[in-house]
């Protein structure tokens, strides 16, 4: 096989090994050979097929089984038409200033949303929690996305605060997109990320503004270091 040409190298790689598993070279259960032999066959070095092997833990292609070797767990998703680069995600600075503001407004609507709801409004945020937490279970990440963005919209409409709702509008567009590429490519945060969620609605539900606060700041800190540990496997 042709070597891979030297642009992104590893996530050459990983596409390389999208369409061996589209064409049927490559299977789920399949074992990957060694790291030697592949570097050589794709002609990469160890380190950017070390990083290729990374993308595709983060993204739960493969399981690398200790004194066995690397096994495809399932087929490599087509995140966009760019392939592993994320239109939000891989622009390291517009992300990070969008989930800084996140952890500004957000603390403020969810403060004001757990004193102003009434109990009926609270609920309703509760069911949607609930419903996150079957799509969880189903692993229905792309659903999942949908009801996450859908409850913290409802938060910041609940505020009752006209400029803090907003504030919430100017972003929604990039917290949607950031919702959908941080669900798809780091499903495995979801777990503790949905334990926030109850969290945040328990306080809610309590109509407590200070605990809610810090919830919701709890969750958007974890999702500033989630951010920074898929950064740090891209490299």
């Amino acid at each position: 096989m042709a070597r891979i040409s030297k642009k992104k190298l590893s996530e050459k790689v990983v596409d390389e090994i999208r369409h061996r598993m589209v064409a049927g070279d490559l299977n789920v259960g399949d074992k990957l050979p060694n790291q030697n032999v592949l570097s050589k066959e794709f002609g990469v070095s160890r380190t950017s097929l070390r990083e290729a092997m990374n993308i595709l833990d983060l993204l739960g292609v493969i399981e690398q089984k200790p004194g066995f070797g690397t096994v495809i767990r399932k087929k490599v998703p087509q995140i966009n038409p760019e392939g592993l680069r994320p239109t939000l995600l891989a622009d390291k600075k517009t992300t990070r200033e969008l989930l800084e503001a996140r952890l500004i407004i957000e603390t403020g609507t969810v403060r004001l949303t757990a004193q102003n709801a009434t109990d009926k409004q609270a609920r309703a945020l509760a069911v949607l929690v609930d419903e996150m937490q079957t799509c969880l279970d189903s692993s229905e990440f792309k659903k999942y996305s949908l009801v996450d963005l859908k409850f913290h919209n409802q938060i910041a409409a609940l505020s009752k605060n006209r400029f803090l709702k907003e504030a919430f509008v100017s972003i929604k567009q990039h917290m949607e997109l950031f919702i959908t590429e941080h669900t798809t490519l780091l499903s495995y945060v979801l777990e503790d990320s949905q334990e926030h969620h109850h969290a945040i609605c328990k306080a809610i539900l309590a109509h407590d503004p200070e605990r809610a606060a810090h919830e919701m700041e709890k969750h958007v800190i974890y999702l500033q270091g989630s951010f920074k540990m898929y950064n740090q496997v891209r490299g």
